[in-house]
């Protein structure tokens, strides 16, 4: 397809967005040789704290000094591209997948695109190699929570996207993967030594899926001078007890991990590489007209100084509501409910808790 047939194309698929016409599985190219559609969320959320945590928008610790708060935004809405080609003269077949959501850190409401992923792979029977950001191996699941982008991290959740060179082979029962990954985040300035290399092997044990990752790499820090280690160890498991009800999480451990978005990096007071123990689980339940969701999380670190948080833990449960659409196919529209429970420790110093109610509406397409 020429491009200006394709530009035309995506402005009319927009536009038809924009003048309220419901979108489900957006095909803009469908042919033998390419196949290009579109994806993604528009998402509202109104969030209420009764004392005060880290942020309205990505809530994930209660702090110390607060007040009760409210927030409505619709920054945790997202859309992306996925791409089929063809195959390749080799046997092996390439996709692609570019995507953005509209989340901004430094605001309370108003939005930014910001890129999440950009990666192709290539693929052929079991083996697979993927170049570009997408997500790490290491810690590789993620919560069921209208938490958007709080998503447990810093209590308990770990694992983020990042540049990365990846091979992966998929087995019938057992799967590993290892990656060469680039560990800066975002904001993050500081000069980096090494790569952080990852790997993962999985296993299916009748049908429950069990898998174990690993994570090391070295950081250039100004305190202390010398490099940091950056390393961790996750267990991950995911056991669908029937065709309803499943109960997932994950279990990790590790020092110098702020780069997969835990509290533990090297502390700038003492020059200790703080240590942690992180996990999460939970038990959801997915049914033709309502979906629900019950867990909790926690982060513990060691080697911190005194007045910082040590310990993070969390409780939460969620419902979700789906309207059908025989037209569209599947469940587009979903409206939600979400309560949590937060509690932190300072280090000989305050205990600060919080409560927290998130109502969200949400249109998939």
């Amino acid at each position: 397809m020429k491009k200006a047939h394709l530009a035309a194309l995506l402005a009319a698929v927009l536009l038809t967005g924009l003048s309220g016409t419901a979108l489900a599985d957006i095909k803009l190219v469908d042919t033998d040789v390419n196949k290009l559609s579109l994806y993604g969320w528009i998402k509202g959320d109104a969030t209420y704290q009764d004392d005060d945590m880290n942020d309205k928008v990505a809530p994930r610790f209660a702090v110390s000094d607060g007040d009760n708060g409210t927030n409505l935004t619709a920054m945790h809405s997202r859309f992306g591209l996925k791409w089929g080609g063809p195959a390749l003269d080799n046997g092996w077949k390439a996709d692609a997948v570019f995507e953005f959501d509209l989340f901004d850190g430094g605001s309370q409401n108003q939005m930014k695109l910001r890129n999440r992923l950009a990666a192709f792979t290539l693929s052929k029977d079991r083996h697979s190699v993927l170049v570009g950001q997408h997500w790490d191996i290491f810690s590789p699941l993620g919560p069921t929570t209208l938490m958007t982008n709080g998503y447990l991290w810093q209590t308990g959740n770990l694992g983020f996207r990042r540049a990365q060179a990846r091979y992966t082979y998929k087995g019938d029962f057992f799967e590993y993967a290892g990656s060469i990954n680039d560990p800066s985040m975002s904001g993050e300035s500081a000069e980096t030594d090494s790569p952080i290399f990852e790997g993962r092997v999985g296993f299916t044990l009748a049908n429950v899926k069990l898998g174990v990752s690993g994570a090391f790499g070295q950081d250039d820090e100004s305190l202390p001078s010398d490099d940091a280690d950056i390393w961790g160890i996750s267990g991950d498991v995911v056991w669908p007890i029937n065709d309803s009800y499943a109960l997932k999480g994950e279990i990790a451990t590790g020092e110098n991990m702020s780069v997969f978005l835990s509290r533990s990096k090297v502390n700038t007071v003492t020059a200790d590489e703080e240590e942690a123990v992180s996990g999460w689980a939970e038990l959801t339940y997915t049914g033709s007209d309502y979906d629900w969701w019950a867990g909790g999380a926690f982060e513990s670190l060691d080697e911190i100084a005194s007045g910082t948080t040590e310990d993070t833990w969390m409780m939460f449960a969620g419902v979700h509501r789906k309207l059908k659409s025989k037209l569209l196919g599947g469940t587009p529209v979903r409206f939600g409910v979400e309560i949590a429970h937060f509690e932190s420790e300072v280090k000989n110093g305050e205990e600060p808790d919080a409560n927290q109610i998130i109502f969200s509406g949400q249109f998939n397409f």
